[in-house]
């Protein structure tokens, strides 16, 4: 669940909130505990400040960096064998700078030793409950010197029979820095800065909402002054992803380390609207197809952001016509806009040259849908802008999502000829067939959007560069280990394709690399192949028709049973190709050769060490219509071998290994 999650990542360190360790209070105001044999005495302890540690900030000019230090009246509490010990320390010396010395006169760990967690927590009241702490960050004030008063820090130490070694900080928040004269876009002279999407509260029950910084300062739209927000800091997309002032909402940047500022720059401002689609010059019509009959709200906006028309429709299909200078606008309510197949998918057609942007999640959530990054349809867009041969540009469309559903984008640009620009693709952890032919048929689409997923799933790269004929580059590829059909036809008849992208896979799956670059007529070089178990038909036609290949990667891989036509077709029609990669295996399995340089016009050299070539259809036609004469070598134990397309070619030279 969210609120699981977000304790794991939160917490990990915090033990003020593990379990029901802070339960009552005593007369002096700390928590009970079990009292535990041993003496009690004086424990000290000295806590210095690092340079990304911080409780009170202060701007240094000369360094240009943020003084901390510790302030007077600072406690720590000190938790110690699994939270049987609680105690709290007090800040007993060097206030005012960044080291400080904590002390209790009756500690209990005045002869223990083994780990302790020593935690500041802002606001900490000493004998609070774990269920009843909450760190409430919805209402700062957006300035350096308060934001101790928003901050947790955990610190892992040793305690040596009494005496706490060196602490390691382990820091929970960020900083998001907004600078003087950031431009804002607004025309009144304060307003509230909202962040929302994200996490407002640390610990209790209320996990999400807003924080607000109230009547910002501005003069002409720009900040009059540097406001700083402290934010729960992570990488799964939980910390605030926005920023709304006024009616604008913009979209923040990845806040993912603990204790690190983030300046938010001009750039990065990127305002969230809903999608969008314009004109790129002259009058156009807009044609939604809605099989499904799904509302959909519509609005069309003039070119100084009045209103022009507004409305919804449920018909099967309609028609929306939008003049050069406007924009139309669509939001929705529906989880999916397609049942699986092409015929019953929403498809947005523009009849003349046009651009997409804005969020594509005003179709998902008509109201939020500036903070939405769940997809639960599958299918969710396929199809979307299918055939729409207007369309030109899509490099502003947002694909927010980080939790994706079954064949969710599944040829959602598909036949888009006149696209050059796609969408960027951020997301990290795939679904089935998520980008299955997503890009199809984009003859004029010359670069392909970076590509940063780690783990993937079965077909969800299948296709999607598929007859890309413009395309010259490929995106780097990430994932070490592969899913059944991952790039299966990923780059098929990309025929200007002049370098295929690094393969760092190990761990491959069936069909993994199955027609990758299958008629990829400008590729020169094969990337290294690198796993050494394969899998079924792993490679099977993988750079079939690669007319201008000129070299064959190595094949380092054994093949065992499981790897049936691993190799099929692999390099079948290089016409180019003039040597063999040297085949190790001495026992084939089923079609593991099949077809392999069928084709191969130029090759006269081949090195293969089998002994057993009994298995079905290994070898069949895999030297079919190489070159008239070249060498063979063989082991020299071999015998089986046939002299025809099958076996070795009747005009070659056979040499032993």
């Amino acid at each position: 669940s969210m609120k699981k999650t977000l304790r794991t990542l939160m917490m990990g360190m915090m033990a003020l909130l593990a379990g029901n360790a802070l339960t009552s209070c005593s007369n002096d105001d700390e928590p009970q505990v079990a009292q535990q044999e041993g003496k009690t005495g004086y424990v000290e302890f000295t806590l210095t400040r690092g340079a990304d540690t911080r409780l009170d900030y202060k701007f240094n000019e000369t360094t240009k960096g943020l003084d901390v230090t510790w302030s007077e009246g600072d406690q720590v509490v000190v938790l110690y064998k699994n939270n049987t010990i609680i105690e709290v320390f007090d800040l007993v010396r060097g206030a005012g700078t960044a080291t400080g010395v904590f002390a209790k006169a009756d500690s209990q760990l005045a002869e223990e030793s083994g780990k302790v967690i020593i935690q500041y927590a802002p606001g900490y009241v000493s004998g609070t409950a774990a269920t009843d702490y909450i760190l409430d960050l919805s209402t700062q004030e957006g300035t350096l010197d308060k934001l101790g008063n928003y901050d947790i820090l955990s610190f892992e130490a040793t305690l040596d029979n009494g005496k706490i070694g060196d602490a390691k900080f382990v820091a929970h928040m960020a900083i998001l820095h907004f600078p003087k004269g950031l431009d804002l876009g607004v025309s009144a002279t304060t307003a509230d800065l909202v962040l929302g999407g994200g996490v407002n509260t640390i610990g209790g029950e209320n996990e999400k909402g807003n924080i607000t910084i109230k009547n910002v300062g501005l003069t002409g739209g720009k900040l009059n002054s540097d406001v700083y927000v402290s934010i729960p800091a992570f990488t799964s997309g939980m910390s605030p992803t926005t920023l709304k002032v006024g009616d604008t909402t913009f979209a923040l940047p990845e806040i993912s380390v603990p204790g690190k500022v983030y300046t938010f720059a001009q750039e990065n401002l990127k305002e969230i609207i809903p999608l969008t689609i314009e004109p790129v010059s002259s009058d156009i019509e807009i044609t939604i197809t809605n099989p499904l009959v799904l509302d959909i709200v519509y609005r069309v906006v003039n070119s100084d952001n009045t209103l022009y028309t507004i409305g919804y429709s449920g018909d099967s299909s309609f028609t929306i016509p939008v003049k050069a200078g406007q924009r139309l606008q669509l939001l929705g309510d529906n989880a999916t806009y397609s049942e699986g197949s092409l015929s019953k998918s929403t498809i947005i057609s523009c009849s003349d040259k046009s651009k997409v942007y804005g969020n594509i999640m005003s179709l998902i959530d008509a109201e939020n849908y500036s903070t939405a990054t769940t997809l639960t349809g599958s299918y969710t867009f396929a199809g979307l802008f299918y055939e729409n041969t207007g369309l030109t540009d899509a490099s502003g469309l947002l694909l927010p999502a980080t939790t994706l559903a079954e064949s969710c984008y599944n040829s959602m640009f598909l036949g888009c000829t006149s696209l050059t620009t796609a969408p960027e693709l951020p997301v990290t952890t795939l679904e089935k067939a998520c980008y299955y032919r997503m890009f199809n048929g984009c003859t004029s689409l010359t670069t392909a959007p970076s590509l940063p997923a780690t783990t993937l799933a079965e077909s969800c790269y299948a296709g999607m560069f598929n007859g890309c004929t413009s395309l010259t580059t490929a995106p780097e590829l990430k994932a070490t280990t592969l899913a059944d059909a991952c790039y299966d036809s990923m780059f098929l008849g990309c025929t200007s394709l002049t370098t295929a992208p690094a393969l760092p896979a190990t761990t491959l799956a069936a069909s993994c690399y199955y027609n990758m670059f299958n008629r990829c007529t400008s590729l020169t070089t094969a990337p290294e192949l690198k796993a050494s178990t394969l899998e079924r038909s792993c490679y099977g036609y993988m750079f079939a028709h690669c007319n201008s290949l000129i070299t064959a990667p190595e094949l380092p891989a054994t093949i065992t049973v499981g790897a049936e036509y691993c190799y099929a077709a692999m390099f079948n029609g290089c016409k180019s190709l003039t040597k063999a990669p040297e085949l190790k295996t001495e026992i084939l399995v089923e079609g593991c050769y099949y077809n392999m340089f069928n084709g191969c016009t130029s090759l006269n050299a081949v090195t293969c060490l089998a002994v057993n070539i009994s298995a079905t259809k290994c070898t069949t036609g895999w030297l079919e219509s190489v070159a008239a004469t070249g060498t063979f070598t063989k082991a020299s134990s071999m015998t089986s071998w046939g002299t025809d397309a099958s076996g070795i070619p009747s005009g070659w030279t056979i040499a032993n290994y």
